[in-house]
Protein backbone atom coordinates (compact mmCIF):
# COMPACT_ATOMS: atom_id res chain seq x y z
CA UNK A 1 0.00 0.00 0.00
CA UNK A 2 2.78 2.45 0.85
CA UNK A 3 4.29 1.85 -2.61
CA UNK A 4 0.97 2.61 -4.25
CA UNK A 5 0.73 5.81 -2.26
CA UNK A 6 4.23 6.86 -3.38
CA UNK A 7 3.28 6.27 -7.01
CA UNK A 8 0.10 8.28 -6.75
CA UNK A 9 1.98 11.07 -5.01
CA UNK A 10 4.57 11.14 -7.80
CA UNK A 11 1.82 11.35 -10.43
CA UNK A 12 0.21 14.18 -8.51
CA UNK A 13 3.53 16.00 -8.39
CA UNK A 14 3.83 15.83 -12.17
CA UNK A 15 0.21 16.62 -12.93
CA UNK A 16 -0.56 19.22 -10.25
CA UNK A 17 2.36 20.56 -8.25
CA UNK A 18 4.77 21.26 -11.09
CA UNK A 19 2.38 23.53 -13.01
CA UNK A 20 1.76 25.54 -9.84
CA UNK A 21 5.49 25.90 -9.30
CA UNK A 22 5.73 28.01 -12.45
CA UNK A 23 2.45 29.83 -11.94
CA UNK A 24 4.27 32.98 -10.83
CA UNK A 25 5.81 33.18 -14.30
CA UNK A 26 3.93 33.37 -17.57
CA UNK A 27 2.41 29.96 -18.30
CA UNK A 28 3.81 28.20 -21.38
CA UNK A 29 1.75 28.54 -24.52
CA UNK A 30 -0.41 25.42 -24.91
CA UNK A 31 1.06 24.20 -28.20
CA UNK A 32 2.86 20.98 -27.25
CA UNK A 33 1.93 18.23 -29.65
CA UNK A 34 1.66 17.05 -33.21
CA UNK A 35 -0.02 19.49 -35.62
CA UNK A 36 -1.30 18.81 -39.13
CA UNK A 37 -3.65 20.05 -41.86
CA UNK A 38 -5.60 17.31 -43.67
CA UNK A 39 -5.36 19.36 -46.87
CA UNK A 40 -1.56 18.95 -46.71
CA UNK A 41 -1.34 15.26 -45.88
CA UNK A 42 2.46 15.07 -46.16
CA UNK A 43 3.04 17.67 -43.46
CA UNK A 44 3.25 16.90 -39.74
CA UNK A 45 4.68 19.50 -37.35
CA UNK A 46 5.90 18.65 -33.85
CA UNK A 47 6.17 21.37 -31.20
CA UNK A 48 7.84 20.82 -27.81
CA UNK A 49 8.18 23.36 -25.01
CA UNK A 50 11.93 23.29 -24.35
CA UNK A 51 11.72 23.26 -20.57
CA UNK A 52 14.53 20.69 -20.26
CA UNK A 53 17.00 22.39 -22.59
CA UNK A 54 16.93 19.91 -25.47
CA UNK A 55 17.40 22.75 -27.99
CA UNK A 56 21.13 22.08 -28.18
CA UNK A 57 20.31 18.83 -30.01
CA UNK A 58 18.99 20.82 -32.95
CA UNK A 59 21.03 23.94 -33.51
CA UNK A 60 24.00 23.72 -31.17
CA UNK A 61 22.86 26.25 -28.60
CA UNK A 62 20.53 26.48 -25.64
CA UNK A 63 17.44 28.67 -25.78
CA UNK A 64 15.95 28.99 -22.31
CA UNK A 65 12.18 28.97 -22.43
CA UNK A 66 12.22 28.24 -26.14
CA UNK A 67 10.11 25.87 -28.21
CA UNK A 68 11.54 23.17 -30.45
CA UNK A 69 9.71 22.81 -33.76
CA UNK A 70 10.35 19.96 -36.22
CA UNK A 71 8.67 18.91 -39.44
CA UNK A 72 9.29 16.52 -42.31
CA UNK A 73 8.03 16.13 -45.87
CA UNK A 74 8.39 12.94 -47.86
CA UNK A 75 9.46 13.66 -51.44
CA UNK A 76 9.97 10.10 -52.65
CA UNK A 77 10.89 6.64 -51.37
CA UNK A 78 14.49 7.73 -50.79
CA UNK A 79 14.22 11.48 -50.17
CA UNK A 80 12.64 13.75 -47.57
CA UNK A 81 12.87 17.37 -46.40
CA UNK A 82 13.57 18.31 -42.78
CA UNK A 83 12.78 21.75 -41.36
CA UNK A 84 13.68 22.54 -37.76
CA UNK A 85 13.85 25.63 -35.60
CA UNK A 86 13.94 26.88 -32.01
CA UNK A 87 11.31 29.58 -31.40
CA UNK A 88 10.58 32.02 -28.58
CA UNK A 89 7.22 33.25 -27.39
CA UNK A 90 5.77 36.65 -28.22
CA UNK A 91 2.21 36.82 -26.88
CA UNK A 92 0.22 34.05 -28.58
CA UNK A 93 2.90 33.49 -31.20
CA UNK A 94 6.08 31.45 -31.47
CA UNK A 95 8.63 33.45 -33.46
CA UNK A 96 11.87 32.15 -35.02
CA UNK A 97 14.67 33.30 -37.32
CA UNK A 98 16.88 30.18 -37.26
CA UNK A 99 14.96 27.70 -39.42
CA UNK A 100 17.25 24.96 -40.74
CA UNK A 101 15.86 23.40 -43.93
CA UNK A 102 17.67 20.30 -45.25
CA UNK A 103 16.87 17.89 -48.09
CA UNK A 104 18.02 14.36 -47.25
CA UNK A 105 18.60 11.60 -49.78
CA UNK A 106 19.02 8.13 -48.30
CA UNK A 107 21.68 5.65 -49.28
CA UNK A 108 20.27 3.26 -51.89
CA UNK A 109 23.41 1.63 -53.33
CA UNK A 110 27.17 1.44 -52.93
CA UNK A 111 27.50 4.17 -55.55
CA UNK A 112 24.92 6.45 -53.88
CA UNK A 113 25.93 6.96 -50.25
CA UNK A 114 23.19 9.49 -49.61
CA UNK A 115 23.45 13.23 -49.16
CA UNK A 116 22.15 16.28 -47.31
CA UNK A 117 21.47 19.48 -49.22
CA UNK A 118 21.10 22.70 -47.24
CA UNK A 119 18.09 24.65 -48.56
CA UNK A 120 17.99 27.40 -45.91
CA UNK A 121 19.74 28.06 -42.60
CA UNK A 122 17.94 31.21 -41.43
CA UNK A 123 14.28 30.59 -42.14
CA UNK A 124 12.07 33.20 -40.47
CA UNK A 125 8.46 33.01 -39.40
CA UNK A 126 5.91 32.44 -36.67
CA UNK A 127 3.18 30.13 -35.43
CA UNK A 128 0.20 31.93 -33.87
CA UNK A 129 -2.40 30.20 -31.68
CA UNK A 130 -5.82 31.43 -32.77
CA UNK A 131 -9.05 31.67 -30.79
CA UNK A 132 -10.41 28.48 -32.38
CA UNK A 133 -7.37 26.50 -31.20
CA UNK A 134 -5.66 26.17 -34.58
CA UNK A 135 -2.22 27.43 -35.54
CA UNK A 136 -1.61 30.03 -38.23
CA UNK A 137 1.81 29.65 -39.83
CA UNK A 138 3.87 32.24 -41.67
CA UNK A 139 7.31 31.34 -43.06
CA UNK A 140 9.94 32.83 -45.36
CA UNK A 141 10.90 29.49 -46.90
CA UNK A 142 7.69 27.43 -47.16
CA UNK A 143 5.34 29.28 -49.51
CA UNK A 144 2.35 27.07 -48.63
CA UNK A 145 2.63 27.89 -44.92
CA UNK A 146 0.05 30.70 -45.03
CA UNK A 147 -2.52 28.35 -46.60
CA UNK A 148 -2.33 25.82 -43.81
CA UNK A 149 -4.79 25.62 -40.93
CA UNK A 150 -2.97 23.44 -38.42
CA UNK A 151 -4.97 21.46 -35.86
CA UNK A 152 -3.58 19.40 -33.00
CA UNK A 153 -3.65 15.66 -33.62
CA UNK A 154 -4.98 13.51 -30.74
CA UNK A 155 -2.33 11.35 -29.05
CA UNK A 156 -3.15 8.16 -27.15
CA UNK A 157 -1.35 7.10 -23.97
CA UNK A 158 -0.04 3.49 -24.28
CA UNK A 159 -2.42 0.91 -22.89
CA UNK A 160 -1.56 -1.42 -20.04
CA UNK A 161 -1.20 -4.27 -22.54
CA UNK A 162 1.19 -2.23 -24.71
CA UNK A 163 3.25 -1.30 -21.65
CA UNK A 164 3.38 -4.93 -20.56
CA UNK A 165 4.35 -6.31 -23.98
CA UNK A 166 6.62 -3.54 -25.25
CA UNK A 167 8.34 -2.43 -22.05
CA UNK A 168 8.01 -4.64 -18.98
CA UNK A 169 8.38 -8.00 -20.76
CA UNK A 170 11.18 -6.70 -22.99
CA UNK A 171 13.22 -5.74 -19.92
CA UNK A 172 12.32 -8.98 -18.17
CA UNK A 173 13.53 -11.04 -21.15
CA UNK A 174 17.13 -9.83 -20.91
CA UNK A 175 19.33 -12.75 -19.88
CA UNK A 176 22.19 -11.82 -17.58
CA UNK A 177 25.38 -13.63 -16.66
CA UNK A 178 26.30 -14.70 -20.20
CA UNK A 179 28.85 -13.53 -22.77
CA UNK A 180 26.20 -11.66 -24.72
CA UNK A 181 24.69 -9.75 -21.80
CA UNK A 182 26.01 -6.35 -22.89
CA UNK A 183 24.54 -6.81 -26.38
CA UNK A 184 21.17 -7.83 -24.96
CA UNK A 185 21.18 -4.85 -22.61
CA UNK A 186 21.96 -2.57 -25.57
CA UNK A 187 18.98 -4.05 -27.43
CA UNK A 188 16.77 -3.41 -24.39
CA UNK A 189 17.93 0.21 -24.08
CA UNK A 190 17.17 0.72 -27.74
CA UNK A 191 13.77 -0.82 -27.04
CA UNK A 192 13.09 1.83 -24.36
CA UNK A 193 13.95 4.66 -26.75
CA UNK A 194 11.90 3.10 -29.55
CA UNK A 195 8.92 2.61 -27.21
CA UNK A 196 9.02 6.28 -26.21
CA UNK A 197 9.21 7.25 -29.88
CA UNK A 198 6.41 4.93 -31.02
CA UNK A 199 4.00 6.23 -28.36
CA UNK A 200 5.11 9.90 -28.30
CA UNK A 201 5.48 9.62 -24.52
CA UNK A 202 6.53 13.25 -24.19
CA UNK A 203 2.81 13.96 -24.78
CA UNK A 204 1.42 11.25 -22.49
CA UNK A 205 -1.22 12.10 -19.88
CA UNK A 206 0.46 11.49 -16.47
CA UNK A 207 -2.64 10.19 -14.70
CA UNK A 208 -3.46 7.66 -17.43
CA UNK A 209 0.17 6.60 -17.85
CA UNK A 210 0.59 6.02 -14.11
CA UNK A 211 -2.58 3.91 -13.90
CA UNK A 212 -1.65 1.89 -16.99
CA UNK A 213 1.84 1.20 -15.65
CA UNK A 214 0.36 -0.21 -12.44
CA UNK A 215 -2.04 -2.37 -14.44
CA UNK A 216 0.76 -3.56 -16.75
CA UNK A 217 2.83 -4.64 -13.78
CA UNK A 218 -0.04 -6.81 -12.60
CA UNK A 219 -0.06 -8.60 -15.98
CA UNK A 220 3.41 -10.06 -15.37
CA UNK A 221 3.98 -13.54 -14.01
CA UNK A 222 5.99 -13.85 -10.81
CA UNK A 223 9.01 -14.92 -12.85
CA UNK A 224 8.66 -11.97 -15.23
CA UNK A 225 8.23 -9.51 -12.36
CA UNK A 226 11.35 -10.85 -10.64
CA UNK A 227 13.37 -10.66 -13.88
CA UNK A 228 12.16 -7.12 -14.52
CA UNK A 229 13.17 -6.03 -11.00
CA UNK A 230 16.62 -7.54 -11.55
CA UNK A 231 17.24 -6.09 -15.01
CA UNK A 232 15.53 -2.69 -14.86
CA UNK A 233 18.13 -0.71 -12.82
CA UNK A 234 20.96 -1.37 -15.30
CA UNK A 235 18.75 -0.73 -18.34
CA UNK A 236 17.40 2.49 -16.87
CA UNK A 237 20.87 3.70 -15.85
CA UNK A 238 22.18 3.21 -19.38
CA UNK A 239 19.12 4.86 -20.94
CA UNK A 240 19.62 7.87 -18.64
CA UNK A 241 23.35 8.00 -19.44
CA UNK A 242 22.56 8.32 -23.15
CA UNK A 243 20.35 11.34 -22.44
CA UNK A 244 23.55 13.30 -21.82
CA UNK A 245 24.65 14.33 -25.30
CA UNK A 246 28.38 14.27 -24.47
CA UNK A 247 28.22 10.63 -23.39
CA UNK A 248 29.64 8.22 -25.98
CA UNK A 249 27.70 5.25 -27.30
CA UNK A 250 29.51 2.06 -26.26
CA UNK A 251 30.86 -0.62 -28.59
CA UNK A 252 28.00 -2.93 -27.61
CA UNK A 253 25.60 -0.99 -29.85
CA UNK A 254 27.94 -1.24 -32.82
CA UNK A 255 28.54 -4.94 -32.23
CA UNK A 256 24.78 -5.51 -32.09
CA UNK A 257 24.26 -3.52 -35.30
CA UNK A 258 22.27 -0.84 -33.42
CA UNK A 259 24.63 2.14 -33.59
CA UNK A 260 22.88 4.14 -36.30
CA UNK A 261 19.42 3.40 -34.86
CA UNK A 262 20.20 4.44 -31.27
CA UNK A 263 22.03 7.56 -32.49
CA UNK A 264 19.08 8.70 -34.57
CA UNK A 265 16.70 8.23 -31.63
CA UNK A 266 18.86 9.91 -29.00
CA UNK A 267 19.42 12.88 -31.32
CA UNK A 268 15.66 13.48 -31.56
CA UNK A 269 14.75 16.11 -28.97
CA UNK A 270 11.18 14.86 -28.55
CA UNK A 271 12.36 11.28 -28.00
CA UNK A 272 14.88 12.40 -25.38
CA UNK A 273 12.20 14.41 -23.61
CA UNK A 274 9.87 11.39 -23.72
CA UNK A 275 12.55 9.04 -22.36
CA UNK A 276 13.32 11.46 -19.53
CA UNK A 277 9.64 11.75 -18.61
CA UNK A 278 8.94 8.01 -18.91
CA UNK A 279 11.93 6.96 -16.80
CA UNK A 280 10.81 9.40 -14.11
CA UNK A 281 7.52 7.49 -14.08
CA UNK A 282 9.39 4.16 -13.97
CA UNK A 283 11.28 5.39 -10.91
CA UNK A 284 8.01 5.55 -8.98
CA UNK A 285 7.63 1.78 -9.52
CA UNK A 286 10.84 1.03 -7.64
CA UNK A 287 10.45 -1.97 -5.33
CA UNK A 288 6.74 -2.15 -6.04
CA UNK A 289 6.86 -5.92 -5.62
CA UNK A 290 8.25 -5.75 -2.08
CA UNK A 291 5.91 -6.24 0.91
Amino acid sequence: MKKLVSILMAVLMMAVLLPHAVAEEEAPLDVNGLWADPEFDRTAITILNDDEGWASDLLGGKADGGYIIEMYWSNSADSYDSYRMVAHREGNSLVYDNGLYVRVTSEDSEENAGSEELIADAGKGSFTLTEDGTLKWEDSVVEAAAEMKLAREPMDTPTAQELADEYFKVIAAVETGSAGTSLKQAEAVLGVYQFCFNHALWLADPDTLGANMLAAREMLTEEEAAAFDENEPAITAEAIRLLVEDEAVTEAYEEAGLLEHIQSLRNDATVRSGVSYFLACVATLENIGEP
